[in-house]
């Protein structure tokens, strides 16, 4: 019977938000032990989909009783800033005792996001990785599955056997990855031998720049990539990576891996590497001004005959480290009387405890971020009606939350004159329409939505919204697509498309 351990850190880091610790990994999902077995055979699980892949793909290749999952730690944060050195290594300890005190192991898979910094390294990711290989030694296979916003350090290269990254963004196959991981890694305890080449790129892709959909170069090049795949090449991976969290390891990477073929293994790479490198200007974001989208808004309000708008906000994106409760769209709205439109989800705490002390059906004024001191959290006020109370938890139907559970915390829909605003406790991006119907929010009647999201609202909402409706609009925040608006430390310079004049050697 083989014995499999499970575990991982899943964190993707802003490093302009602030730091995060233990208490946001416990509201996103801490679990321990044969919680992960549970959560990963549940119905409506809530843990990372991968896992629920990974165990769905063990049962089927050798039935339920015929492998034995060790599942050790699973922890997950929101996208935030740079994880607390303190938790961080506490967690260490965890995933070490656990893989210490499981006994004979005959593989590891890792769940992880590859995206993370710590306040006291830009890589923790090549930490955890570098840990598992020096306790299990170099004879146990290890498979680790990544978001496509990973960043890939060396450290991480040499201490797995095999990485399988994202294929879709939005990201609608983290399952299947997971099922990949489990068949990969039976071939691995089989006895093959995997053997990988990375290519990195000086090439930092805009966040809207990186859907995969057809026509769009990121999905071009990934579609490209599995051209490759036979009976030597096990995976190729293409990661886009993720500029926020500015580290020397940001730039678009690609890692192919073969059955014990290493020259092949780096001609593919560099072939497709090259193909990337080539479509870079491809790479440039098309978003519309603040101005623009109040005029669209207001224009759709005032004809019911035509279609309906979506409005995202990926300046603010809390799958990028954004807050969800920056006011530009908002106010500029509500200014301007447009009316027929639905927004959220916004993250206020504070704003949902008054909109509770009013009651439902109630009038009150609506103080938005009076805790916040973050940068771009700026305060709001506006008279207010409260139309729904609700606990938050639904089960998703929809784009990336199909079928999971959800908790936003504590939640008020609002009316604010034209407005209906969606405002949560546990900060989380607009993944679909389920976050406006699970609330009594009509989004086939709305006129136009803003949602906070970067993009992956579009698997949640493509069932409304043909892609010729949405706009991304272009306002300040922590994740704003501008990336000549940061003050960037430790992204590698020059890099496309920051510096025109970027080179890649082809090597």
């Amino acid at each position: 019977m083989k014995r499999i351990a499970i575990l991982g850190f899943s964190l993707e880091s802003n490093s302009f938000a602030p730091p995060c610790g233990r208490s946001d990994f416990e509201q996103r999902g801490y679990y321990q032990g044969e919680q992960i077995t549970h959560q990963a055979r549940a119905e409506h699980p809530a843990i990372y989909a991968g896992i629920c892949g990974f165990y769905a793909e063990m049962d089927r290749l050798h039935d339920r009783d015929g492998w034995e999952p060790v599942p050790i730690v699973h922890a997950s944060s929101q996208p935030a800033g740079p994880v607390e050195e303190g938790f961080f290594k506490e967690l260490l300890g965890e995933f070490e005792a656990g893989l210490k005190a499981a006994g004979r192991l005959d593989g590891v898979y890792l769940a992880e996001h590859g995206g993370a910094t710590a306040t006291h390294t830009h890589d923790p990711d090549g930490e955890v990785f570098a840990l598992v290989r020096r306790v299990v030694g170099t004879g146990v296979p290890v498979v680790a599955t990544l978001d496509l916003h990973a960043n890939v350090s060396d450290l991480m290269m040499d201490s797995v056997d095999l990485m399988v990254g994202y294929r879709t963004n939005p990201h609608v196959d983290i399952h299947e990855r997971g099922q990949e991981a489990a068949r990969l890694m039976d071939e691995l305890m089989a006895g093959v031998t995997a053997t990988a080449f990375r290519v990195r790129l000086p090439l930092v892709a805009p966040s809207v720049t990186q859907l995969t959909a057809q026509g769009h170069p990121y999905g071009d090049l990934i579609r490209l990539g599995q051209t490759k795949l036979d009976s030597r090449v096990m995976n190729v991976t293409v990661l886009s990576g993720f500029a926020f969290a500015d580290t020397p390891k940001n730039g678009m990477t690609v890692i192919v891996t073969t059955r014990n073929d290493p020259g092949l293994a780096k001609s593919l790479a560099l072939e497709i590497a090259a193909a990337g490198w080539a479509d870079r200007s491809r790479y440039l974001p098309r978003m519309i001004a603040l101005d623009t989208a109040v005029a669209q808004a207001l224009a759709v309000g005032a004809d019911p005959m035509a279609p309906s708008l979506l409005f995202a906000d990926p300046a603010d994106n809390p799958g990028g480290g954004g807050r969800g409760n920056t006011t530009f769209i908002l106010s500029a709205f509500l200014r301007a009387g447009v009316h027929g439109c639905i927004a959220g989800v916004f993250f206020d705490p504070a704003l949902v405890e008054q909109a509770t002390a009013a009651g439902e059906g109630n009038r009150f004024l609506a103080n938005l971020n009076t805790l916040e001191t973050t940068r771009f959290s700026e305060p709001l006020s506006w008279d207010a009606r409260v139309v729904h109370l609700h606990d938050g938890r639904f089960v998703g139907r929809y784009g990336m939350v199909a079928g999971r559970s959800v908790d936003l915390g504590p939640t008020a829909v609002i009316a604010l004159d034209g407005i209906t605003l969606v405002v949560i406790s546990k900060r989380q991006q607009c993944l679909s329409t389920d976050f406006f119907d699970a609330f009594g929010v009509d989004v086939a009647g709305a006129r136009s939505i803003v949602v906070k999201s970067r993009g992956h609202f579009r698997a949640g909402f493509e069932h409304l919204f043909p892609p010729e409706r949405i706009r991304e609009v272009d306002v300040p925040g922590l994740t704003s697509p501008n990336l000549a608006n940061f003050d960037w430390k430790g992204l590698p310079r020059p890099v496309f498309p920051l510096d025109a004049d970027a080179v890649w050697s082809g090597r």
